[in-house]
């Protein structure tokens, strides 16, 4: 005897009982031994430390958040956060679109970091997009995102853009 969809009122397409509508990307796993950048950062009072880990040719792979008060519905919540981040990384979905998705979200903690790079965060989700697209992306690409080092910043501020920066926005 067959089972028939007990959500008839849901299209096919968004059956549950129908099966996958994609096939889903294998995951790429991280060798047991593996490099990884490690940051603390403060964001409106509360601190953090943000890991990156990397594949061995430097390719962004994962991300661990540990804030300061554990235990928390922020720390949990962001804990869980840094795992769907990295699975999503490792089942090959770009950090661009993460970039695209989380930059400029807003809830608390929010405002000035001690990260010379990003001086002000409107939440813990907006300043791990920023930073690891500072670290990970190519100048051309956060530029779309309006993200840039106090060094670029500078730069472009004296006027002093250089071919190469030009070049990549026009790319």
């Amino acid at each position: 005897m067959e089972m028939e969809s007990t959500n008839s009122w849901l299209p096919a397409q968004m059956d549950r009982t129908a099966g996958p509508a994609t096939a889903v990307a294998p995951r790429r796993r991280l060798p047991a031994r593996r490099r990884s950048l490690t940051r603390s950062f403060t964001i409106g009072g509360a601190e953090g430390y943000l890991t990156a880990g990397v594949y061995p040719d430097g390719q962004l792979a994962e991300v661990f958040l540990l804030l300061g008060k554990q235990g928390s519905t922020l720390a949990g919540l962001m804990d869980t956060f840094s795992v769907t981040l990295s699975v999503a990384l490792q089942s090959g979905v770009p950090l661009e679109t993460w970039v695209g998705k989380f930059i400029n979200t807003r809830f608390e903690p929010s405002g000035v970091t001690d990260d010379p790079d990003i001086r002000i965060a409107t939440s813990l989700s907006d300043y791990v997009v920023r930073r690891l697209a500072l670290d990970f992306l190519p100048y051309a690409t956060r530029a779309q995102y309006g993200v840039f080092t106090a060094e670029e910043r500078a730069r472009s501020l004296d006027g002093e853009r250089t071919s190469a920066d030009v070049s990549a926005v026009l790319v």
